[in-house]
């Protein structure tokens, strides 16, 4: 059921996503039919995600932004498709996330951005760093990381929080003081 709950609020929280950083509908359809999502269509969602090019941007406009703010290697092709340890890479560097020793030494490299998403359970443990990454693939892996480092996270709660002592003990002397007061 907890599952169910994060899938269902996953997508929700993409929807909401969309939205809230007004990305258009249609390359957000368009990244969900792809069968192999390209570096300009990823460009594009991390771009308009941050703030760095508005929702009519061309993909051109967000290599560009990504590059000039260092969180590409170098000026990549916007149709070339994308490998999952670049998508990690490109994550990675959107998410601002910290890592590990050799994560940290070789600043982020596209290698050790894949091995930081195993390791945060983003990616499963036989996730190939050379699998070409689909549509739904880059979507599901940008909420997932959303979720998990986007300081805009949903608190999915099984039971609702009792109420902190202090509370309850003051609502027991106003009982007690009520009950004393109509003897």
């Amino acid at each position: 059921m907890l599952i169910m709950k994060k899938i269902i609020f996953g997508l929700l929280f993409l929807c909401f996503t969309g939205f809230a950083f007004a990305q258009s509908a249609d390359v957000v359809t368009e990244i969900m039919d792809a069968k192999e999502v390209t570096f300009g269509q990823v460009c594009y969602l991390s771009a308009v995600h941050q703030g760095l090019v508005d929702s009519d941007a061309s993909f051109e406009d967000a290599i560009q932004a990504l590059y000039d703010k260092k969180q590409l290697p170098g000026i990549v092709n916007e149709f070339a498709v994308v490998p999952m340890a670049n998508l990690a890479f490109i994550y990675a560097q959107m998410w601002n996330i910290k890592g590990g020793l050799m994560y940290k030494i070789t600043k982020g490299s596209p290698r050790y951005a894949f091995k930081q998403l195993k390791v945060d359970g983003i990616l499963p443990s036989n996730a190939d760093p050379a699998q070409i990454v689909t549509g739904v693939q880059a979507l599901n892996l940008y909420t997932s990381c959303s979720l998990l480092y986007g300081k805009e996270t949903l608190e999915i709660e099984d039971e609702p929080k009792p109420a902190p002592e202090a509370e309850v003990s003051e609502l027991a002397a106003d009982e007690v003081e009520e009950v004393g007061e109509t003897e």
